[in-house]
């Protein structure tokens, strides 16, 4: 059968093409692209970005995930943040941000890569959706406890009273019309801009190969519908500016079957997301220096990696492993842990294979 011979990474059933033939996802998260990418100031590091997509490239990656949202204070520094803020206010942009991103996506081909590039980030590290919440409400955002680099002290409060606040980013419904309306503003402007080193608009880009919708939606606990409604209605909105590129939810993917078809049922979304974090999802204890913890989380990788890809295929669309990772510690202190914890990641890429999925 012949496949559509594009430079536009496409989607056919639960299989991904490139250039009229299957294609195979191998990559990294590299949250930071667009402030590395920038050409001048603290976070500007374009040697950097050049030598870590060569070292990236001799290893395979084709693929890297990378973020075009990251949102400022109106209370001036905030812990756990990426500085500078891509957008400083709603609908206010620091351009040499924007400058920075430009190039980065410029510097892909020459690398053989593509990025799956987020529109917006569930968690703090970057602003986040909760920064949209702040602004409407003109409230501080409630963080949970982290390091606060700047006082060098442990700070913050309740984890679940910033879940609460973050999750009014779309199930508030006195907010919804002022949160979606900056953040679709927002899409728009990632979506249509053109590259100035490229000449190339970004919905016309094929070096772009999905477009994420948020990195980790979720709302727990919350009324998951309001969350399954935005998807749709945002992945509708991204496809109508931009009908050539995937879409991807960005979802982890953990809460089991009914809310993987649920978190993908929109017809506009061309992608299942996946995430594995076994220390996260207390399947690995990293202070153990045996091999059981290890083992069992490579057992509950198989079974993850097997459901999720049964399900994909009953959606017809693929799945991608947009994320992993494993705590480090103690790796030297059992011969060969470190190689058997790389060893999961390897397994989940050929997991992923197996199903016609991807990796990342």
């Amino acid at each position: 059968m012949a496949w559509p011979h594009t430079e536009f990474v496409s989607a056919h059933g639960t299989r991904l093409f490139r250039h009229g033939q299957p294609h195979y996802i191998s990559g990294a998260n590299y949250w930071q692209a667009m402030n590395l990418g920038m050409a001048s100031g603290p976070s500007s590091a374009r040697a950097r970005v050049h030598d870590d997509l060569s070292h990236l490239s001799t290893f395979g990656v084709n693929t890297v995930r990378i973020l075009a949202a990251s949102e400022g204070s109106q209370y001036g520094w905030q812990p756990d943040r990426m500085y500078p803020a891509l957008m400083t206010a709603p609908g206010t942009y620091d351009m040499e941000a924007f400058d920075g991103l430009d190039w980065f996506l410029a510097q892909l081909p020459r690398y053989n890569m593509t990025a799956v590039v987020s529109l917006s980030n569930y968690w703090t590290w970057s602003g986040g959706v909760a920064q949209y919440v702040s602004w409407a409400t003109d409230t501080r955002i409630p963080y949970p406890v982290q390091w606060d680099h700047l006082c060098q002290v442990f700070a913050g409060g309740e984890y679940q009273a910033y879940l609460d606040y973050t999750n009014r980013f779309y199930a508030d419904p006195r907010l919804y019309n002022t949160t979606q309306t900056w953040f679709r503003d927002h899409v728009r402007r990632v979506v249509t801009r053109t590259n100035v080193y490229t000449g190339l608009e970004y919905r016309n880009d094929p070096s772009i190969l999905a477009w994420e919708l948020m990195n980790e939606p979720q709302i727990i606990p919350g009324d998951y519908d309001q969350m399954f409604q935005w998807i749709d209605d945002t992945a509708s909105f991204i496809h109508a500016l931009d009908a050539r590129h995937l879409v991807t939810t960005g979802a982890e993917s953990k809460n089991g079957q009914q809310w993987f078809y649920a978190m993908h049922r929109s017809k506009y979304i061309s992608l299942a997301s996946v995430h594995f974090w076994p220390l996260n999802w207390g399947l690995y204890n990293s202070t153990d220096s045996s091999f059981s913890s290890v083992d069992f989380a490579i057992q509950e990788m198989w079974r993850f990696v097997e459901g999720v890809s049964e399900w994909s295929q009953d959606l017809d669309i693929p799945c991608v492993l947009l994320e992993y990772g494993m705590m480090r510690d103690q790796w030297g202190s059992s011969a060969g842990l470190g190689a058997r914890i790389c060893g999961l990641c390897v397994l989940g890429i050929r997991g992923q294979r197996k199903a016609a999925c991807a990796a990342d």
